[in-house]
């Protein structure tokens, strides 16, 4: 019996040694596997994943795992640990640690709302955005759209979408958030500089139909002079522009204004396409990332020219003109082929790169690059500065004025008034705005004619110009009158910096 006893408690022992062995082995191969599946497209070994330079690779990834079993086996609510929702989670912490507003995890339903950007057609209340500071912020209002209409500026932030807070929300997110059926209301608060407290604003959505291109001849001192507004680089922007310009140039305009104020940018080739119209050749622009395949360059070429290189160019930009639309004006700066007018640009220079999970529909898009202008300029985060610097009206008012014009523009105050004098001659504004100072609303006399002229003209088609109120176009005139003196000898750049 004791013999026996020994012999079956030394099988026993070989059995569980040879199990644990075996454990050991599937575990690691398990592992492995696991790390195989996860390394990104286009890598073809472990030794691609573990950077030689981030040894610390090995510790983190088993504590990633650890964090996701210990969560799925005890967090309290078991509803909040699914799998889509911890992995969600996950890629969407992983961008969110690259301290980068362009670069984010979309949903599948925000993923198919942001794959229509483009289309110039959808719904909502017509508002570019972006983060600026943590915070959303508007790039610019699409004219003759809700937002427009209720008077919304490039730079304001949206700091609550429906009561709840925008702090540290994507760009994807609030989209998603701000768009909706047509009909539907929407109540946002808007922080605005110059003004002392935030403010609400309740906007009913609407079809958003996008026309990218306006054109208009202005006389001025009896010479005629093309006028074209871009409002977006999307996709249908390139043939209008071609269009407009072949319409414009028939007429033998002496000059032309390229408008890109408020305009928030686009699609990368079809800006490249919109400024070949005005260049011979050389660089357009050029991109550089840490992979060889994210590095690209762009050139005019010849048979593309539309505009006569002899023709005088101004191209207008403000604070509202970014990315695409600072493609386009770098271009024309560094080229010299254009005087640049008007405010400092955005400053939005990086390339976004999607990446579509097929499992879902869901999608990660990551700058991959950043780009440059023909002489080698980034303008990410700094801006392009224009070669004349001119302020509209409304950015010449002190502080003070800005916050009564926008108290009042919020209450019904103008509409009553006008419901008394739907035509009011010079001097009834002139009595009314000293009624109004009265009431504590100190604004000018121009303040009080853009209030009166946006409350008359809420429902009309606005118009592609208005001299009236806009004293950088009226600068670009001038410019124009005496272009002699602003104009630069042309350059062409045949390689990036």
């Amino acid at each position: 019996m004791y013999l026996n006893k020994k012999n079956k408690t030394l099988i026993i022992f070989v059995t569980l040694f040879l199990f644990g062995i075996g454990l050991l082995t599937a575990n690691r191969i398990f592992f492995m596997n696991n790390l195989a599946y996860g390394a990104p497209s286009g890598t073809n070994s472990m030794s691609e994943i573990a950077d030689p330079e981030d040894d610390n690779y090995f510790k983190y990834f088993p504590m990633f795992k650890k964090a996701y079993y210990t969560l799925k086996k005890e967090y309290y609510d078991k509803d909040k640990v699914s799998a889509k929702n911890l992995f969600y989670g996950a890629i969407k912490g992983m961008l969110l640690s690259l301290d980068d507003p362009y670069s984010v995890f979309m949903e599948p339903a925000v993923a198919k709302e942001f794959a229509i950007d483009m289309t110039a057609k959808f719904g909502g209340l017509g508002i570019h955005i972006d983060i600026r500071d943590g915070w959303l912020t508007i790039v610019s209002p699409i004219e003759d759209t809700p937002a427009w209409k209720a008077g919304l500026k490039p730079n304001d932030k949206i700091v609550e979408i429906d009561g709840v807070t925008t702090r540290d929300i994507t760009v994807e997110q609030a989209i998603s958030k701000l768009r909706g059926k047509p009909g539907t209301k929407v109540t946002i608060t808007i922080v605005r500089m110059g003004v002392e407290e935030p403010f609400q604003v309740t906007l009913v959505r609407e079809e958003i139909i996008i026309k990218t291109v306006k054109s208009a001849l202005i006389s001025h001192k009896n010479v005629q002079y093309a006028y074209i507004r871009i409002s977006e680089f999307s996709q249908p922007t390139a043939e209008e522009l071609k269009k407009h310009l072949k319409e414009n140039l028939a007429k033998k305009p002496k000059g032309m204004i390229i408008d890109l104020r408020g305009n928030p940018g686009g699609l990368l080739n079809v800006v490249v396409y919109c400024a070949d119209f005005f260049l011979n050749d050389g660089l357009i622009v050029y991109t550089r990332g840490r992979l060889a395949e994210n590095n690209s360059e762009f050139y005019a070429k010849k048979e593309d020219t539309i505009v006569p290189m002899d023709m005088p160019l101004i191209v207008m930009i403000d604070q509202g003109s970014a990315s695409a639309s600072e493609i386009f004006a770098g271009a024309m700066k560094d080229t010299g082929r254009a005087v640049i007018l008007g405010m400092k640009s955005f400053g939005k220079g990086s390339v976004q790169k999607p990446f579509d999970f097929a499992e879902d529909a869901s999608t990660m898009k990551f700058t991959v690059a950043k780009y440059f202008t023909p002489a080698g300029v980034v303008i990410d985060k700094v801006g392009l500065q224009p070669d004349v610097e001119e302020k509209n009206w409304y950015e010449k008012i002190d502080n003070n004025e800005k916050n009564d014009l926008y108290k009042l523009q919020f209450t019904n105050i103008i509409k009553a008034y006008l419901e008394n004098k739907p035509v009011p001659t010079e001097q009834d504004l002139n009595k009314f705005r000293m009624e109004l100072i009265e009431k504590d609303y100190k604004i000018s006399l121009i303040s009080l004619k853009w209030l009166i002229q946006m409350k008359l003209r809420e429902t009309e088609i606005p118009k592609v110009y208005d001299l009236e109120f806009d004293d950088q176009l009226v600068k670009a005139l001038s410019v124009m009158e005496n272009f002699k003196n602003y104009e630069k000898k042309v350059k062409v750049y045949d390689n990036p910096k």
